[in-house]
C-alpha cells in the first residue's frame, strides 16, 4: 500500500480493504469462530465486536477501511488522498493490535510515520499489483483450506484427535497438570477457552472480579492476576511481571491508552512446579481475605 499511496490512492484503499478482510479472517481462525454459513465482511466485524473481541476503536478502523474500500472498488472517479492516508494509518493500528493480542505480549510498536512520497513508474506499479494479488490469493486459499478441513472432521474424529498427544510445537493451556493445585488452594475451575483457563476463589462471589485468575497458554506456565488486586499488595507487585493484554482475560478491566480502550489486561506470574503455583495462589487468597478486614 505504501508504494501506491501518493500516486494511486484509490488502488491503495482497495489494498487496505483486502488487508482488512484478510485480518478479520485470521482473527476468526485465532478465536475458533466457525462460520455456519458464509458471512459478509460487515457481518464478521459486527460479530467480533458483539463478542468483545474488538473494542470501539478497532471496530471503527475496520469499518472505515471496509466502507471506503467498497467505494474505491466501485467508484469511477479518483478517491481523495486524505482517505488513503487515513486508511494507511488504520491498517498500521490494526496490525499492531493483532500482534499485541495474538503473538507477543511484550511487543513494542514503532511510532507511526506517513511513508515518504515516491514516484511510481506504470510498469513497476503493474508488476507490484500482480505480485500483491498473488500473495492475497495464496492467503485466502490457505484460509479456505483450513475451513474445509474443519468441516470434514466428524464428531467422532474430533474426539479421537482430542485424545491424541499434542505435537511438540503446539502449545495448549496446561489445565490437567495444575487443576488439582488450584482446587487445593480454594480456586474453582470456571471455564476453558482456546487461550486460557478461568478460575475463581471459592469464598468470594461471582461478581467479584478480583477473585478470578487465569492460567494461560504460554511458553512457561503462567497465571494472570487482576491488576487492582496486585496494587493492594506490594509483595505481589514486586513479584509480578509487566502487565499483559489478552481478550481471554474477560473478567479483568480493559486498558486505556491514548483515550482509547484496548484489550483486557492483568499481571502475569510464571512458575515451574505445583508447589510454586500453590504458594502464589495461597498468597492471592490472603490478599483477598485482607480486603474484608
Amino acid at each position: 500500500m505504501e508504494d501506491l499511496l501518493w500516486e494511486q490512492p484509490q488502488a491503495a484503499v482497495m489494498n487496505a480493504r483486502l488487508f482488512g478482510e484478510t485480518l478479520v479472517n485470521m482473527i476468526f481462525e485465532q478465536e475458533n469462530m466457525n462460520e455456519v454459513y458464509p458471512l459478509k465482511q460487515w457481518e464478521k466485524i459486527n460479530r467480533l465486536y458483539n463478542h468483545d473481541i474488538i473494542q470501539d476503536d478497532m471496530f471503527k478502523r475496520f469499518e472505515y477501511i471496509r466502507k471506503n474500500g467498497n467505494i474505491a472498488v466501485h467508484q469511477i472517479t479518483d478517491l481523495d488522498l486524505e482517505v488513503a492516508k487515513q486508511a494507511h494509518q488504520f491498517i498500521f493500528d490494526l496490525g499492531v493490535w493483532y500482534t499485541e493480542v495474538y503473538f507477543s505480549y511484550e511487543f513494542t510498536a514503532p511510532v507511526y510515520e506517513l511513508p515518504a512520497k515516491q514516484i511510481q513508474e506504470p510498469q513497476i506499479f503493474q508488476e507490484w499489483m500482480e505480485e500483491h494479488q498473488k500473495k492475497i490469493a495464496e492467503i485466502e486459499k490457505q484460509l479456505e483450506e483450513l475451513k474445509l478441513e474443519k468441516q470434514q472432521i466428524s464428531g467422532k474424529e474430533e474426539n479421537k484427535i482430542k485424545t491424541q498427544k499434542a505435537p511438540k510445537d503446539e502449545r495448549t493451556v496446561p489445565l490437567e497438570q495444575f487443576k488439582d493445585t488450584f482446587k487445593k488452594a480454594n480456586f474453582d475451575w470456571k471455564k476453558t477457552t482456546k487461550k486460557a483457563a478461568e478460575f475463581k476463589h471459592m469464598e468470594f462471589e461471582e461478581r467479584d472480579a478480583e477473585a478470578y485468575v487465569y492460567l494461560i497458554d504460554n511458553v512457561m506456565p503462567t497465571i494472570v492476576v487482576h491488576p487492582t488486586l496486585i496494587a493492594k499488595e506490594p509483595e505481589l507487585e514486586e513479584m509480578a511481571s509487566d502487565p499483559m493484554k489478552s481478550t481471554a482475560l474477560t473478567k479483568f478491566p480493559k486498558k486505556i491508552e491514548e483515550n482509547t480502550m484496548k484489550s483486557n489486561f492483568g499481571h502475569p506470574f510464571t512458575f515451574q512446579t505445583n508447589g510454586d503455583l500453590e504458594a502464589i495462589l495461597l498468597r492471592i487468597g490472603e490478599v483477598l481475605q485482607a480486603r474484608t478486614q
